[in-house]
């Protein structure tokens, strides 16, 4: 006999809510938070979620400050640096070899991403459905990768109404208005930067590398199972892309292993919590300049 499941609901979550329920959220708080970011390879000590699954925990744990209502995880993101990678290119790359001697930049495997161009127009599909059928008044979009943040900020840069001088790009938000909504579009630095950076500095950790110490320790706030330190004992596990360097070098780009053994569980809960608090917060400001409302959230 199948087990029936007890476990309450988070009245956050879309894909939980009733429709009754998801009107009364929306009056509530007018928010939609959506996170976008694929599934990929953070070196072997990470799980492969870790990009989708930092920012939708971000989302549901500001909107439960905030209010409002979160999208299902979106695990569809480009590859690449602008300009992100297209269908075609990314073709090109399949089946390239893994398991081999140190690799200065890690291929695809085992992860899955998305063309640009496909991204662009499903993001373009969310928004406007978040905007002219659910009509609500501001969507959060959190780019969890930097390639997904990217393209979520140019998105709002290029297709929205508003003063985007200001706006040189990098790890700060941009806002726009599309189609009578606003749109926050931000990223996976833009909150926490310099927590990473005074905890690097105090620790003589070189450079924010893909997959190190700080994602690491996001994975471990996360879950604790989702970081696994005794993976990158080369004698027990095989790597997927060589052994890591002990320590940084000139023209690094990866994680090295000494960064790993500065990890703390202190740093992690610190790290994970300052981003939400200042993201929850600046989302309260957004929505408050945006309706005149002071009570959101309550």
């Amino acid at each position: 006999m199948r087990k029936v499941c007890t476990m309450s609901r988070n009245m956050h979550k879309f894909e939980e809510l009733t429709p009754y329920e998801f009107d009364r959220e929306k009056e509530r708080a007018s928010i939609i938070y959506a996170a976008a970011g694929p599934v990929e390879y953070h070196e072997e000590c990470n799980a492969l979620g870790i990009d989708p699954c930092k920012g939708y925990q971000w989302c549901l744990d500001a909107a439960a400050i905030t209010g409002g209502i979160v999208f299902p995880m979106i695990p569809f993101a480009p590859s690449g640096m602008r300009p992100h990678q297209t269908h075609a290119q990314l073709r090109e790359r399949y089946g390239k070899p893994h398991f081999t001697e140190y690799t200065p930049q890690p291929g695809l495997y085992p992860g899955v991403f998305t063309g640009g161009e496909i991204c662009k127009a499903l993001y373009m599909e969310l928004l406007e459905t978040f905007a002219l059928e659910h009509q609500f008044k501001l969507c959060v979009f959190f780019g969890a990768h930097g390639p997904a943040g990217q393209l979520i900020k140019d998105i709002v840069k290029e297709e929205t109404a508003g003063d985007h001088s200001g706006y040189k790009g990098g790890y700060e938000k941009i806002a726009g208005d599309f189609h009578g909504m606003r749109v926050m579009a931000v990223g996976s630095l833009d909150y926490n930067q310099d927590v990473i950076k005074a905890y690097y500095e105090k620790h003589q950790i070189a450079r924010i590398n893909h997959g190190g110490l700080w994602e690491a320790s996001i994975n471990y706030a996360i879950n604790p199972e989702y970081f696994q330190p005794e993976l990158l004992e080369e004698t027990k596990y095989p790597q997927h892309y060589g052994v890591l360097k002990e320590e940084h070098f000139e023209g690094c780009k990866r994680p090295v292993k000494s960064e790993y053994r500065e990890f703390t569980p202190e740093f992690a809960r610190d790290l994970y919590q300052t981003t939400v608090e200042r993201f929850a917060a600046d989302v309260q400001k957004q929505y408050r300049d945006l309706t005149g409302n002071p009570q959101i959230g309550q």
